[in-house]
């Protein structure tokens, strides 16, 4: 059985956290969705959420079909 080095778990482990933080620090500070782009006038307050919420997940799932896919 192959037996690791601790120290380099734990610093590997580290690494990942700090990366992860800095990772959210970025997002957080770079990143802004810019919501004037869309058209918002579908979204009204007589909308049926469920019907729209159900048509992005369709969307979603036929996008990752139409990736994964072999042509």
């Amino acid at each position: 059985m192959l037996r690791q080095n601790r120290w380099s778990i734990r610093i590997s482990f580290l690494l990942v956290l700090l990366f992860a933080i800095f990772g959210l620090w970025y997002g957080v500070t770079f990143w802004r969705p810019a919501l004037d782009l869309g058209d918002w006038s579908a979204y009204t307050e007589g909308i049926d959420w469920v019907e729209t919420v159900s048509g992005w997940g369709e969307g979603a799932i036929q996008l990752l079909l139409g990736v994964t896919s072999e042509r």
